[in-house]
């Protein structure tokens, strides 16, 4: 059976360990002795000490001793509590001030004793889960600053991506925004001031934001790296039903979650000359925000065709649509329309930009028609690859 804690009595009373240990016996607590300090609080098997129950008969001469510096190295968040009589009351209460969880009186009270050890192992739970996310938001936030100075020490970084002053601060925001509200999360955890029971919750709040800082960080990297992946030796020739076939099973699965109906109309299989993670970003974008944007019972269709110089793709949908005074913006990094905040209340602003960096890129052309209300129509256009002869250029045709 699995203990709840590591619980050590430091004490040179043994009638004292034996009353400790008969009031925790029942708690499915793994309860140890000593009748010295140990150098290093740590059991046979490893496991870091929860609990360090203390005779204060068997403190330091030094009253101004940071008793509980010394018995917690490497982890902080031991809880030390005294156990003292009349006689070293005075000298107990002084080290409270130095970090010491908590003074019990003697001679044990089972009740009262059992009472202080719940609290502590709730107290040091809860402070390892703060300390682990703590860290956890270090890295996410060290993450951007290790990330902006590999990519601008790399040949693959468009080091005009992030010239613009404008542009850096936008950015700065845009991290400042998640990193907060993580920081928000675990202060409220810190200070306690949400119950046990809503820790949980507050957790995957803060699991939620670094998911967004993540998103953030690998949508800059793809728009800053598009560039050089467009280079004739990154490129290839790919089918665009491939391509979508490859990407849509996930899509689909999204789209019937959110009661949605997503259909096909693939009259061709045109080939184009392109790195091919760009064309699974072309497709993944456009579909998601589709799917994102369109209340359920909506409709989403994706048509995929050629003309004699052109692949044409499109994707539409009977969502919540763009105003016209926001068409404009709708391919500006970080830009998101009031409406499409109060839908998905998360996402970077980054898609619609990559899609734009990527089919311009390639000496294409993306257009959107939309209405307010009624749903959006985006369409594009990628030039044929121009193919030795002999070989299929047409594609398959018909719908799958």
């Amino acid at each position: 059976m699995e203990t709840k804690g590591i619980i050590l009595i430091i004490s040179g009373n043994a009638d004292l360990q034996a009353a400790c240990r008969q009031a925790l016996d029942p708690g499915r607590f793994s309860v140890q002795t000593t009748d010295v300090l140990p150098e290093r609080l740590c059991t046979p098997t490893g496991k870091d000490i929860d609990i360090i129950l203390m005779d204060a008969e068997m403190l330091p001469d030094q009253p101004e001793t940071n008793l509980h510096a010394s018995l917690s190295v490497n982890d902080p968040e031991k809880v030390c509590i005294l156990l003292s009589g009349p006689s070293t009351w005075n000298r107990a209460l002084q080290l409270i001030k130095s970090g010491v969880y908590d003074l019990i009186p003697l001679p044990i009270i089972p009740e009262l004793l059992w009472l202080r050890i719940d609290r502590a192992m709730e107290w040091r739970t809860k402070a390892l889960e703060l300390r682990r996310l703590q860290f956890f938001e270090q890295d996410v936030s060290h993450l951007w600053s290790v990330t902006k100075g590999e990519l601008e020490t790399s040949e693959l970084f468009d080091k005009d991506f992030l010239a613009p002053a404008a542009f850096r601060l936008t950015v700065a925001h845009e991290f400042r925004a998640p990193l907060t509200a993580l920081q928000s999360f675990l202060l409220i955890l810190l200070k306690g001031y949400v119950p046990q029971e809503k820790w949980k919750e507050m957790i995957q709040h803060a699991l939620d934001r670094s998911e967004d800082l993540l998103n953030l960080v690998d949508n800059l990297m793809n728009l800053a790296t598009a560039r050089h992946e467009m280079s004739m030796e990154n490129r290839s020739i790919v089918q665009l039903r491939d391509e979508l076939e490859n990407v849509l099973p996930s899509l689909k699965t999204e789209a019937e979650g959110r009661g949605l109906s997503l259909t096909l109309a693939i009259r061709d299989n045109p080939p184009v000359e392109v790195h091919p993670n760009h064309i699974k970003h072309l497709w993944t974008n456009l579909i998601s925000n589709a799917i994102k944007y369109t209340r359920s019972g909506g409709r989403i269709q994706v048509t995929l065709d050629r003309d004699e110089t052109h692949a044409i793709g499109s994707i539409e949908d009977t969502g919540i649509g763009i105003s016209p005074h926001d068409l404009p913006s709708i391919f500006n990094e970080f830009f998101r329309t009031v409406e499409a905040k109060k839908m998905e209340r998360r996402g970077t602003g980054l898609g619609l930009p990559l899609v734009r960096r990527i089919v311009e890129g390639y000496g294409g052309k993306v257009e959107v028609k939309s209405t307010l209300g009624e749903g959006s129509l985006f369409r594009f256009t990628l030039p044929l690859a121009v193919t030795p002869p002999g070989k299929d250029t047409k594609g398959r045709r018909g719908a799958p």
